[in-house]
Order: structure tokens, then C-alpha cells, then sequence
């Protein structure tokens, strides 16, 4: 091979694999871009939950319903309340849900009287059921604050008064210790289920009275936590 044509080679076989070397750079960013972003978007979503958990939660609710109304006709005439199933296992004696799955949601249309348990994983309609409207019992809560910000307890209220209708609002003070999350205590230990439910949608979590804390005259008591 003359040395014209091993010059070529080279040329071409340097063009060739740093081609090659920028084209799989490019996709290397271009992965690590949408990686980037879509972490981005979940972190963004995660801090709207702790700065202002009610925006968050509507949010949520106009979500699940658009695609569920794309799967059926729903009543024009009211926003739902939106619940979460979170332990199947609680909920299998009930025949609304006893195809239920963790994980699934339901929407409930009060003035309708109409539950929609819909399943974003596979995105359909799972049951669709009256809604029975019985007299039920009034708790009191107690409020701490255990991080320092009003504000964080202010938003953790209002998210209970738009989403639970039978809870009374007692005590309401600062904690005397820092919580990093927020903790729901089932003060007389008879209401662990409802304790679930609340923590659940505080994005907190059951526990025992700390020892640091007074015990107050309520059902529950919630120490919001960073």
C-alpha cells in the first residue's frame, strides 16, 4: 500500500472513531439531560408537598381526575375528594374494594354519592360504586409545632380541614423538641387506623407521645416535622 493511501486510512479511521466518540458523548448528555430533568421535576414535586402540601393536593386531585374523565362521564357539579389506597389488606372485607391494589385512587363525589376507585399504574376504571352517607364521630386534634415555622403548621391544618370534615382543632403551640417529620400519636391508643390515615396524608408517619411532650386533651396529636 503506497504511502498516499496509509495516509488516507489514518485520516479517515481519526474522522471515523472521534465521529464516533462525539456521537456517543452527545447521547451521554442527552441521557443524563432527560435523567436531570426528570429528578428536577420530582424534586420540585416533592418540595410544592412540604412548603404547601393543599396546593400540592389539589394539584393531584385535577390530575387524576382529568384522566379519569377521559375513561368515563363524572358529575360537572363538584370537585371530588381524592383518597389513596394504601394497606389493600384493611379494605378486602369491603366488595368496593376487594379488587383494590396499593396505590390505587379513589375518587368521591359526595353530592352524587358516587365512588370511582380508578388505577393510574394501568390507567382504567376498577369500580365504580354508590357512596353511603353515614353520621360519623368528630375527633379532636391537638396541633405542635415541632420545626420552628408557623407556616408549616398553618399548611398542615388547612390540608386537614379541606380533607377531612370531622376533625375538631383543640390545642395548637409549639413543641419543646425539633422533628425532622411529622408524627401523628394516637393519644389514647384506640384509633390506630385513623392515626394511619392521617399520617398518610401528612406525609408522616404513627408514633408513641414523645417523653419530652404533654400529653393534650385529644384524640390525636400532630407535631409537624420539617
Amino acid at each position: 500500500m503506497g504511502r498516499l493511501a496509509k495516509s488516507l486510512l489514518r485520516t479517515f479511521a481519526h474522522v471515523f472513531f472521534n465521529t464516533k466518540t462525539v456521537i456517543v458523548l452527545l447521547l451521554l448528555v442527552i441521557v443524563t439531560g432527560a435523567a436531570a430533568t426528570y429528578f428536577y421535576f420530582e424534586n420540585q414535586k416533592t418540595k410544592e408537598m412540604l412548603v404547601n402540601p393543599a396546593a400540592a393536593s389539589e394539584r393531584e386531585v385535577k390530575e387524576v381526575t382529568a384522566k379519569v374523565k377521559n375513561l368515563m362521564e363524572l358529575p360537572g357539579n363538584e370537585a371530588p375528594t381524592l383518597i389513596t389506597v394504601v394497606d389493600k389488606e384493611k379494605l378486602k372485607d369491603q366488595p368496593f374494594f376487594s379488587q383494590a391494589e396499593n396505590g390505587d385512587k379513589v375518587l368521591v363525589y359526595t353530592e352524587a354519592r358516587k365512588a370511582i376507585l380508578y388505577r393510574p399504574s394501568a390507567n382504567k376504571i376498577v369500580e365504580v360504586g354508590p357512596v353511603e352517607i353515614t353520621p360519623t364521630a368528630t375527633f379532636k386534634v391537638a396541633m405542635y409545632n415541632g420545626n420552628g415555622d408557623p407556616a408549616t403548621l398553618t399548611a398542615a391544618e388547612n390540608l386537614l380541614k379541606e380533607k377531612v370534615t370531622n376533625l375538631e382543632f383543640t390545642t395548637k403551640t409549639n413543641a419543646k423538641g425539633v422533628y425532622q417529620k411529622t408524627l401523628v400519636v394516637d393519644v389514647n391508643g384506640d384509633k390506630k387506623t385513623e392515626a394511619d390515615q392521617l399520617a398518610e396524608l401528612l406525609g408522616g408517619e404513627v408514633g408513641p407521645l414523645p417523653a419530652t411532650e404533654d400529653k393534650p386533651d385529644a384524640d390525636f396529636l400532630i407535631i409537624v416535622g420539617k
